[in-house]
Order: structure tokens, then sequence, then C-alpha cells
């Protein structure tokens, strides 16, 4: 499969107030932060030094190694991570873990609640969205939905999670994690139903917002020793090693890599003096279960120590780590059904594939999560493959065309696919294609005095051969104005943190698509965030 190709002017939609950055995305270090997760609230245990929960799932336990760097499931140890505090100063955004210990000595057990209470209020100029942007498109200008707004105030990504910590036995140290959220599936999207009520198959608003169903966002465990780091359940993917630098946003930020899979990872970190080399390779859910073969990926990082800055990945967490540089591959198989009506009777085979630059770099560096003064922090990626919307969060809203019906049969023959829209589809005479994307995404965070923290984002998506699988004419034409090749998304976010706990946030975000019509609709967001992070 060739790769995609850029286009001279991807910029052109983007207007001049949004232009300041059109960079990139985040990659990780896991030596002094963990993991978080891209555009969202904290989703682990607090730190000592950070405003909200560090995103690391699990505290270094008694006993690990001292020359052990941190995984992107570790928290960081003080010692790592030096507050002003420890410097004898004042500790302008310190908090307590809630963390209960059982056990004296060598058998100590620990075991540490975290979360965040958070509430949204949203304002589109269309309704496209719902409370996340992710993969959804802007519905076109010619649509009643493209010409009216939409306002929403929900708790749903309000999140709580337990951190278990276990004795080191013999070389192995465990722990296990688990954060759960209320953004989980329901029966449907908020719309009413008759009368006002709703039925089983459909929810009402009040329903919906108001009565949110609970689901697991991660759950795995950890085993740490001195020649690997072994991970096995569902939480963030190696590939785009951007589990830890995401961009900060107070929504699902569209085209960059947002994956959590229940997978089996090997890892290991290497100290070279002033350099670290971390390495990992992970066998996931695959994107198809009936192509009978996990998704591979592996990662390489390198980072520099001694030159730190700070992050806020998400919307709920500030984290120091060094500059680093990766890169990541992913490697799937997809078995689908042949393009005829059911039962199947054979497949059809292809391989996708995905590639991923990442950088953190800070501008102004910065000593520790404390020193929040004129800092300035860069952060990037750069992201190509095929086969690989769902890890993108992009897709361009493809799907399978409609199976020939030369005999005007009634109901006309339907075709039942056994993989997810968006990753592959079938061209007008019936062969499999995957779908390619590159995404670019990135942005500045800089952090002023008063506790502000200031950010500009920006992402873009491009499918090379997405408008091919959807010609124009024949009896597909009507794809033609439901399918994207192009997304475009921009914002401006600034947060003030009123205590270490508390934390408020307001954001403007652009989103534009381009279907493959030519029709080319914008929305634009407001939003506002309160959190209390514990």
């Amino acid at each position: 499969m060739n790769r995609p190709t850029i286009p001279t002017a991807p910029w052109k939609w983007l207007p001049t107030s949004l232009m300041v950055v059109i960079l990139f995305d985040a990659s990780a270090r896991a030596q002094s932060t963990g993991s978080a997760e891209p555009a969202g609230a904290s989703f682990a245990p607090p730190a000592s030094t950070s405003t909200a929960p560090s995103p690391a799932f699990v505290a270094t336990p008694p006993g690990a190694s001292p020359r052990r760097q941190k995984t992107q499931e570790e928290t960081p140890a003080p010692a790592e991570i030096p507050s002003a505090a420890a410097a004898g100063e004042p500790a302008k955004f310190a908090r307590t873990p809630l963390k209960a210990t059982f056990g004296q000595g060598a058998n100590t057990w620990g075991v540490t609640l975290f979360g965040t209470f958070q509430s949204d209020f949203l304002a589109d100029t269309t309704r496209s969205y719902e409370e996340s942007v992710g993969p959804a498109l802007v519905a076109r200008t010619d649509t009643y939905e493209g010409k009216v707004g939409r306002t929403q105030f929900t708790t749903r990504n309000t999140r709580v999670g337990l951190v278990l910590d276990a004795p080191t036995f013999g070389a192995f140290t465990p722990s296990a994690a688990i954060l759960t959220d209320f953004a989980g599936n329901q029966p449907g999207v908020p719309y009413p139903s008759r009368n006002g009520a709703s039925d089983g198959n459909q929810l009402g608003e009040i329903q919906y917002y108001n009565s949110p169903t609970l689901r697991i966002r991660y759950a795995y465990f950890t085993l740490r020793s001195r020649l690997v780091d072994i991970v096995a359940g569902e939480t963030v993917d190696v590939f785009g090693w951007q589990s830890y630098y995401s961009l900060l946003s107070l929504s699902w930020v569209p085209n960059q890599i947002t994956s959590r899979n229940t997978q089996f990872r090997l890892s290991r970190s290497f100290g070279l003096g002033p350099i670290s080399v971390d390495v990992a390779v992970e066998a996931a859910r695959p994107a198809q279960r009936d192509a009978q073969v996990p998704d591979f990926a592996a990662a390489l990082r390198l980072s520099v120590n001694g030159w730190k800055g700070i992050t806020t990945p998400g919307n709920a967490v500030t984290l120091a780590s060094p500059l680093s540089i990766s890169v990541s591959g992913i490697s799937r198989q997809f078995k689908v059904n042949a393009f005829t009506p059911p039962p199947a009777q054979n497949s059809n085979k292809a391989m996708g594939w995905g590639l991923s630059l990442d950088l953190f770099l800070p501008i102004i560096p910065a000593t520790s999560v404390d020193d929040r003064t004129n800092k300035l922090t860069l952060i990037g990626s750069f992201v190509t493959g095929t086969g690989m919307a769902d890890v993108m969060v992009t897709g361009g809203g493809a799907r399978f065309p409609t199976l020939p019906n030369p005999a005007q049969a009634s109901p006309p023959p339907e075709y039942i696919p056994d993989v997810d829209n968006g990753l592959v589809s079938f061209d007008t005479v019936g062969v499999l294609h995957t779908i390619d994307w590159w995404t670019a995404k990135g942005g500045l965070q800089y952090y002023a005095p008063g506790r502000f923290i200031l950010a500009v984002n920006a992402t873009y998506a491009h499918s090379k051969n997405i408008g091919k699988l959807f010609p124009r004419g024949g009896a597909e034409i009507d794809l033609l104005g439901t399918v994207a090749d192009t997304t475009m998304y921009g914002e401006g976010t600034l947060l003030w943190d009123a205590t270490p706990s508390v934390r408020f946030g307001i954001s403007g975000q652009y989103m534009r698509v381009r279907y493959l019509d030519g029709n080319e609709p914008h929305n634009i967001r407001g939003i506002g965030q309160a959190l209390y992070v514990f």
C-alpha cells in the first residue's frame, strides 16, 4: 500500500487566530511521569507534587529496584521529581494522596483512591456532537443539523479508580489498577421518544445525562523485575508512545492517537548516564476478532534526563518530565467476509500498519511541577498508516457500500460486515482495501503567573484513497455527501488552579471537515469546565 500524499496546502482552512499552532502532539516519558490519557481528566492516583492526580496507576512499591526507571503505569518516586517542598520552600501545588496501607515492613500492602468529579458545560453552533468530538463529522451545511446549535451540561466524565500495591516477592513487585467512568454504552444517544418518555431502544435526555452507565476504563496489573516489566489487562497502547504527553484539551480531540485495549506487554528501561532509553513490545486485542491474529506494536523512546519541562496532558494533571523523542509502529491483519450476501463462504485478507513519530520539547525548562511560572512546552506528533482510523480517532465516516442488485430484488441483498466501519472497504469490483490516513497534531502549553495555564492545539487528518473507494457517480453517489477525506481541529484553552484540588477551565474549539462532494461545514464549540481532583 502506497503511503498517503500530503496536500500542498492543508492548513488553508485555519482561521488566522488559530494558525499560531499547526504542529505537534506528544510522546511520553515514563521515568518521571507515568501514563496520562489524552484529552480528558486525569485517570491516576495523586502524586505528592502535582496539582492533580498523577496519571500513573501504580505507585512504586516497597523493595522496588532503585535503578529501574518508571514504566508507564508507575507513579514517580518523590526523589525523581524534586518539589519545592523538598527544597524547603512552600509547595504551591502539593496534595496528599488518599492512600491507606496495611501490614508492616516488607509485607506492606497499599490502596490508593483517586479520580475526578467533573462538570462540563458545552455549547455548539451545530448539532454534530455529543459530549466528545472524537471521529464524528460536522453536520453538512445543507442540513438542518448543520444550521442550528446544541447545549449540553454533563458529569458523565467523572472518574473513580483504585491502585493496589502488593509487597515485593523475591525478584518481582506486583501492582494493579482499575479506573471507571460514567460514559459507558447505553441503549442509545439522547433524544426524546414518543410522549417524552423512553422505550427499550431509546433514551430520553434525562436518562442519558442524569443516569449514565458505569464502565471499566482501565483494568490491568503490572509485574516489575530487574529483567523486564510485564503488563496484562486493558490500558493505553504503546503505539504513539504518547500515553504521557497528550494535547491539553477540555474535549476528546479528533485526529490524535487515543487507544486503549486489553493487551500483554513487555517493557524495559535503560539508563545511559544523561540519556535514558525505553523499549516496549505489545500484543493487543485485534481490531477485527475474525482476523484470528492480535495487533502487534513496538516502541522506542530516547530521553534527555537533564532537560525537563512541565506538561498537562488532558485537563487535570501537571507533570514534570525530560525532553524525549520516540518512534513506534503497529501491524494488524484483516480477514473480512467476502462482499457477497450472507451466509459468508470465504474471506478477503488485508494488512494494516501504522508509524508514529513523537516529540516532547521543553522550550523554557522547569525543575519540577512546582516550578510553574513562565514555562513553555511544545508537544508534537506525525502519524501515518492504513487500516488505522480507530487508533487515530478519525475515519471520515467511511462505511461499506451496498451490494449490487441487478435483478432488482426486493428487499435488496444486504452485506453483513464482520469488522468495524472506517478501517477497510470494498471498491466497485469487490476488492478489499485498507483506508489510508495521516495525521499531524500538537500544541504549546504556557504556564503563566497566578496559577494559569494557556494551551493552543491543532490537529489535521487526510486520507489519500478514501475518495477512490467512493468514486463520483454510480449507485454509491449518495456516499459522497456522507464521507469526508479531510478533518481539521484547533482550539485555545485557559485553565486556572483555584486550589491544589479545584481547577476551572474555558475553551474555544473549531472543527471543519471536507466531504467528498466538496461540502465544507464547520462547528464552533465553547466549553466551561469545573474539576475537583482527589
